[in-house]
């Protein structure tokens, strides 16, 4: 198929499925989980001794470890799955694009619908610690790594989520299991069992572009690491696309 057609095609996707992410009525879980997420980090900053530090500790805790992983679950997990559901996908699935194509257009809208809501939730939290605690430069520079952190991360949940989310028909349940035992619990295991996380990968890059904070305390390697999240991202998305492409819809 014609190059420029793919990337029209593409593009008109990114379009449509992004602002359906971003519009429908999850906002006012996202606005809500904002407002939660100052109203802690602001508190914290009340009670804080080291602000850099304890505001780092935070943001690794609150945005990368917890709501990182769940956000792209419960967008990624349902995203592909409740078109199928509804069977709005079979307008979708019926344009001439290679169905690969199609999913390429669903996880690149989902990456930044998901690094978008993400990015809003760091600021509130951000803003909220900062403001009491003490605005300075390094604060910002805390901002910036972890949203930098964040966009890794929503590239490589959402491979995994949006894959799930083809191969299996109820992907929120498997996906809390993974969340919460494999990522949370055995991640945080000490030794190098918790190498085998995502989770672990992305705080070791963490580890070099973060200036304070726990996270800079994790050792490995940052190019073993920036390795094996390109990996597992580039097989996870191949795995959904061809999944997608031979999956049977209703």
């Amino acid at each position: 198929m014609n190059v420029d057609v793919n990337i029209i095609g593409v593009r008109t996707m990114l379009w449509s499925f992004t602002r359906k992410l971003l519009l429908n009525k999850r906002w006012i879980v996202v606005l809500l989980i904002a407002a939660f997420l100052a109203a802690v980090m602001g508190y914290a900053a009340t009670l804080s001794d080291d602000g850099l530090y304890e505001g780092s500790d935070l943001m690794s805790s609150l945005m990368l470890t917890f709501l990182l992983p769940i956000m792209a679950l419960i967008y990624g997990g349902s995203m592909l799955r409740n078109d199928m559901d509804d069977r709005s996908i079979t307008t979708v699935i019926s344009s001439p694009l290679d169905r690969r194509v199609t999913y390429l257009g669903y996880y690149l809208s989902l990456v930044i619908a998901l690094t978008v809501m993400l990015l809003i939730v760091l600021f509130a939290g951000w803003l909220a610690f900062f403001l009491i605690d003490g605005m300075n430069g390094e604060a910002v520079g805390l901002l910036l790594s972890y949203s930098v952190l964040l966009a890794i991360g929503a590239f490589v949940y959402s491979s995994l989520f949006l894959a799930m989310g083809v191969l299996i028909r109820q992907p929120i349940y498997l996906g809390l299991i993974y969340a919460f035992v494999w990522e949370g619990f055995i991640g945080s295991v000490p030794g190098a069992i918790g190498d085998y996380t995502i989770m672990r990968q992305i705080k070791v890059l963490g580890a070099e572009i973060v200036s304070e904070g726990p996270i800079t305390g994790l050792e490995g390697d940052v190019m073993i690491s920036a390795a094996v999240l390109v990996i597992v991202t580039v097989a996870l998305f191949v795995l959904g696309a061809f999944a997608f492409r031979d999956k049977e819809m209703p």
